[in-house]
């Protein structure tokens, strides 16, 4: 069937006539590029009206830097509140308290953003933190601004989101004493779609603050998961995330010549990193080429 929508949320001002489908194609799609491989991979695609198609989008996994996109709302939302520790600078330090016991001490080996590192001992603003914890994904910039919001804030968000059960936040990133004790961070594939498509949208966070985040996770460098399965010049918004065994890519995509729509694949398995990441391109650029099908 067909029905018109308008998406002004979403930055497109103009109506389409969308083809509503029930996704057995692109799910299909889907499983036979995924067959015969051993891990759990996660989809969720959302549109303007909500979600769409999804492929086991509520199993969890770790959830690796797709949670600094929480930490990011949370932060923005808080400064909207005017909560007074979501505002002033920081001194930038790599010594953290553990949520289970004794402190912990980030390594800038296991960071890829060496311009906080740059400042230790001296100050930074939280929303320079915030831009370095996206950009370049940087850890140290990411556990400063959550050291001053607090974990609970973090989590307050979650849930008044409806989000605290699809996506959890226990502890800061390099705190191996809490993930050893059992509290771990974790994410779904329709978790990370609604929060993406909640900031597109504007319900999570107001205009203002919604398009901020978007501009800042439209700035990211790493782009070798979702954004590589799009036609070059696409626009898009994503946060990444990737450990040993994990990869994960959210991202808000917006065609030049369809609506907007919000993807997100989480992957667990023994793929080595590259092969990961040109499996998330290439689901990428499956739903990319089913999306534009539909709105033809």
């Amino acid at each position: 069937m067909t029905e018109t929508e308008a998406f002004d949320g979403w930055g497109v001002g103009d109506e389409y006539v969308v083809v509503v489908v029930q996704g057995d194609e692109l799910r299909a799609a889907w499983d036979a590029e995924l067959a015969d491989r051993d891990g759990t991979f996660s989809l969720a695609l959302v549109g303007p009206s909500g979600p769409l198609v999804s492929r086991d989008a509520d199993a969890p996994h770790y959830a690796a830097s797709t949670i600094k996109l929480a930490v990011l709302a949370a932060l923005l939302r808080d400064r909207h509140a005017g909560r007074p520790e979501a505002y002033g600078p920081v001194v930038v330090h790599a010594d953290f308290d553990s949520v289970s016991s004794g402190s912990f001490t980030l390594q800038q080996s296991d960071d890829q953003d060496d311009d906080t590192w740059a400042l230790l001992g001296s100050t930074a603003g939280l929303l320079w933190m915030a831009e370095r914890m996206i950009v370049v994904s940087g850890n140290l910039a990411t556990d400063l601004v959550v050291e001053r919001l607090g974990i609970g804030s973090v989590q307050r968000f979650l849930a008044d989101a409806g989000l605290s059960g699809p996506l959890g936040f226990a502890r800061l990133i390099g705190d191996t004493a809490a993930e050893a004790a059992g509290s771990t961070n974790t994410v779904t594939a329709a978790g990370l779609a609604s929060l993406m498509t909640g900031i597109a949208d504007h319900t999570l966070l107001g205009a203002a603050d919604s398009e901020r985040a978007l501009g800042f996770l439209a700035a990211q460098r790493h782009r070798r998961m979702i954004p590589a399965g799009l036609p070059d010049g696409t626009w898009s918004a994503s946060k990444g995330g990737w450990v040993p065994g994990v990869q994960h890519d959210v991202a808000l995509v917006r065609p030049a010549s369809a609506p907007p729509y919000a993807l997100a694949v989480c992957t667990t398995s023994a793929l080595p990193e590259p092969d990961a990441e040109r499996l998330i391109a290439r689901l990428s650029a499956i739903t990319w080429e089913h999306w534009i099908t539909w709105h033809a």
